[in-house]
């Protein structure tokens, strides 16, 4: 017997089915929870087939744009299961769990985790071919326990220029995943013998994760400048976030929160800064207060090394320019 397409807004087919396919018959006790208006009552499909015309509605869904509308509303409190699920009912009157199940004799009705639609995507088009960072950069919490595709993502993310000089000086790298406690980390190593088990959201993938990080912990007094649209207020990020310190020009920048010489690094600093003869180093990048006397505001901080931070928090502006002028004079 040949294809029938039952509805012309969904492709569910009637058909012989060959080795592998499952079909399934909406009758009897099968057609539980189906009303006889359904476009599946009473009819005879194809599930594998079906199956395979939902991976790639799923992934549009997903990828597309449409789930990160649904999900970017507050009022939403769905995961991404529970909305494909409702996608797929909304467009074929199953769900994608229920065929899943089936196609997989599933007796229980096994619920489909993240993890499962994530396997099922990577399975048919390979990890290459979704773009992981897009549902990472748009949702709130990613969960996945899916080592291949954390370190697929990581490796990504360690690609941006905020890694560059690190990844060409240290050969900092991912080397795969590991678990604990029920926690997924990224193992990051650098050539100088270190090492790191990382989460994947405290890898830092950009200059606004970057600030968020900076400016979320209430303990900080930055509650008013968590803004990143208005911190540029369009001005490039290279105009915000400089790759080296303006004091020390010297001393590159390091946003990747990473600790790449422990505290080593502070003497050579040290010894370096302000000296261009003497090569250059890096310094965590710090937000600094212009006039320390006032608050956190757009108007009163930049960024500077760490390094620099630390000296000019020693003393006041006054203070520090009185201690420079005494040295100076008795060179």
């Amino acid at each position: 017997m040949g294809k029938t397409i039952i509805n012309v807004s969904n492709q569910f087919f009637e058909m012989d089915g060959k080795e592998g396919d499952v079909l399934y018959s909406f009758t009897g006790t099968n057609a539980k929870g189906f009303t006889k208006d359904s476009v599946l009552y009473g009819k005879t499909i194809n599930l594998s087939e079906l199956y395979d015309t939902m991976l790639p509605d799923v992934r549009e869904f997903l990828f597309g744009g449409e789930f990160i509308s649904i999900i970017d509303k507050r009022e939403c409190k769905s995961g991404i299961t529970d909305l494909v699920n409702a996608y797929t009912f909304k467009k074929y009157n199953i769900t994608i769990e229920y065929v899943y199940n089936k196609i997989n004799d599933n007796v229980s009705g096994k619920p489909m985790t993240t993890d499962i639609i994530f396997n099922e995507l990577k399975v048919k088009y390979g990890i290459t071919e979704i773009d992981w960072m897009y549902l990472y950069n748009n949702v709130n919490v990613f969960k996945t326990n899916d080592v291949e595709i954390l370190d697929y993502m990581a490796n990504r993310i360690v690609s941006n220029d905020i890694h560059e000089y690190f990844v060409t000086e240290y050969n900092l790298r991912t080397v795969g995943g590991a678990k604990k406690k029920s926690i997924n980390f990224i193992k990051m190593e650098w050539n100088n013998g270190g090492n790191k088990d990382m989460v994947l959201c405290n890898l830092i993938s950009s200059h606004k994760v970057w600030w968020k990080y900076k400016t979320e912990n209430i303990n900080t007094n930055r509650g008013n400048i968590r803004d990143y649209d208005v911190l540029l207020n369009g001005r490039s990020v290279t105009e915000v976030f400089p790759v080296y310190c303006p004091v020390f020009t010297n001393l590159r920048l390091n946003y990747t929160g990473i600790d790449f010489d422990g505290k080593s690094n502070i003497k050579k600093c040290s010894e370096i800064a302000g000296y261009s003869d003497m090569g250059e180093t890096w310094s965590f990048a710090s937000i600094d207060r212009i006039d320390s006397s006032k608050g956190y505001s757009y108007d009163n901080i930049r960024i500077i090394s760490q390094y620099a931070n630390t000296l000019k928090n020693m003393g006041s502006n006054n203070q520090i320019i009185i201690l420079g002028k005494y040295l100076k004079n008795n060179e």
